[in-house]
C-alpha cells in the first residue's frame, strides 16, 4: 500500500547556496548531505514534522519558470508571508485569494536558484 511520497525534485545550480537559502529563510533541515555523482552531491532537505523530502537535483534550464517548482502548505498564509518577509524573503506576489478555490490563500516568491515556490493554506485552514 502506498504510505507518503518520499521525496521530489527540486532543479538547482548551485547546492550550498540553496542549503542556504531553505535552511536559514524556511527553516527546513538536512536530512541527508552525501557525495552523489562528479561534483554533486545527494541533499535531502525536509521540513521538521514532515515526511515528504526535497532532493536538490542539477537545473538544466537557467530560465525562471512562473509556474511554482515546489509548493508549501502552511497553516497561516498571511503570518506565514509575514515572517518569511522578516527572514529576508522577497514575494513576487503577496497573498491573495487561489483562483481554483477561493476560500484558500497562497503567495509567490523565487528562492536562490529562480524557482517559483508557492506557499498556499493548507487544506483544513
Amino acid at each position: 500500500m502506498l504510505q507518503y511520497i518520499k521525496f521530489t525534485n527540486l532543479p538547482v545550480t548551485n547546492q550550498r547556496r540553496a542549503v542556504r537559502f531553505y535552511r536559514e529563510k524556511l527553516g527546513m533541515r538536512i536530512l541527508q548531505n552525501t557525495p552523489y555523482k562528479n561534483d554533486w552531491r545527494w541533499v535531502e532537505l525536509g521540513i521538521p514534522g514532515g515526511e515528504t523530502a526535497i532532493v536538490l537535483v542539477r537545473k538544466k534550464n537557467i530560465d525562471p519558470d512562473d509556474l511554482p517548482a515546489l509548493v508549501l502548505a502552511v497553516d497561516d498564509v498571511q503570518s506565514t508571508y509575514e515572517e518569511l518577509q522578516a527572514r529576508g524573503v522577497v514575494f513576487t506576489q503577496g497573498p491573495r485569494p487561489a483562483p481554483w478555490n477561493p476560500e484558500q490563500r497562497f503567495a509567490l516568491f523565487r528562492d536562490s536558484e529562480g524557482n517559483t515556490v508557492l506557499i498556499g493554506s493548507s487544506y483544513d485552514e
